[in-house]
This record gives structure tokens, C-alpha cells and sequence, in this order.
């Protein structure tokens, strides 16, 4: 038997269907405060589009893809399964929303900078590295150099 998928002992098919007075007492204060405030524009359209998109995935069967700027939406139950592309600053990255994400912001899911991944390190990097040009000035002056009115190859430091 499989488990009913739920949030905070709901299942996600009556949240959908409850009124968003009794969703918002279910999610964390963070994102209660921000409802109570009330959506901006901005949001309004987002939910608008979510919603739009929602009923074509419902009679089509299809995805419509979404792309938003938006990353302050809080994730409501009618979000669940949809996948959205949210702006990273630079590029858009791909959010298939679950229902564990109810009650984060869309912004979470999507990070606005890379992880850093340090490679070999380069010149003048270290303390030591600060020497090194020192040692090719003394490898320079000590090079072997070939005279040639003599015969022989003699070398020549000075």
C-alpha cells in the first residue's frame, strides 16, 4: 500500500480544494506573513499564468512551460506538479514543483550563484611563488654561452 502523499497531515488533494484562509494557518510564519500581506502585482499575474497553465495540463495533458522573474512567490498547494523556470540573475533554472516545497519561495529552489570549485593554484599564490622569478633571473645568468671565435664550446659564466 502506498502512502498518501501529504502536508502536515493534509493530503495535498484537499489543500487544493480548501480555502486560503485555512492553507495559509498551515504554513510556516515566514510565509503566513507574506500571504496576509498580500500578493503584489507581480504575484497576482505569476498565479494568474499557474493557473491558466493548470487547466491546459488538465484538458491536454500537456506542460505549458513557465518562466518567471518572481523568486519571492510563496509555493501554494495548486503549484504542486507544475514545473516552472525561475531567473537565477542569469539564466533560468528548472523547478518541478513537489508537495514538499509548499510554503518555500520559488527563489530557494534555484541558485543565483555557482558553487565554487577551486582548481590548481596559479602563479602568485602562495608565499613561495614570490621566489621563483629570482630563480629564472639566476638560471639566466648562469646560461651556457657559446663563443665563437674558439674551436671549442666553453661555457661562459657572468
Amino acid at each position: 500500500m502506498s502512502k498518501a502523499i501529504a502536508y502536515k497531515g493534509v493530503p495535498v488533494e484537499h489543500l487544493v480544494e480548501m480555502p486560503m484562509d485555512d492553507v495559509i494557518k498551515l504554513l510556516p510564519s515566514r510565509a503566513r506573513r507574506s500571504l496576509k500581506r498580500g500578493l503584489t502585482p507581480q504575484q497576482r499575474i505569476l498565479l494568474g499564468k499557474i493557473r491558466e497553465a493548470k487547466r491546459i495540463q488538465q484538458e491536454t495533458g500537456q506542460q505549458p512551460e513557465l518562466e518567471t522573474h518572481i523568486r519571492d512567490m510563496v509555493i501554494l498547494p495548486e503549484m504542486v506538479g507544475l514545473t516552472i523556470k525561475v531567473h537565477s540573475g542569469r539564466e533560468f533554472g528548472v523547478v518541478t514543483i513537489t508537495h514538499e516545497m509548499i510554503g518555500h519561495y520559488l527563489g530557494e529552489y534555484v541558485p543565483t550563484n555557482k558553487q565554487v570549485k577551486h582548481g590548481a593554484p596559479g602563479v602568485g599564490a602562495s608565499r613561495s611563488s614570490m621566489y621563483i622569478e629570482a630563480l629564472f633571473d639566476l638560471y639566466r645568468e648562469r646560461s651556457v654561452k657559446v663563443s665563437l671565435d674558439s674551436s671549442s664550446i666553453v661555457p661562459c659564466y657572468n
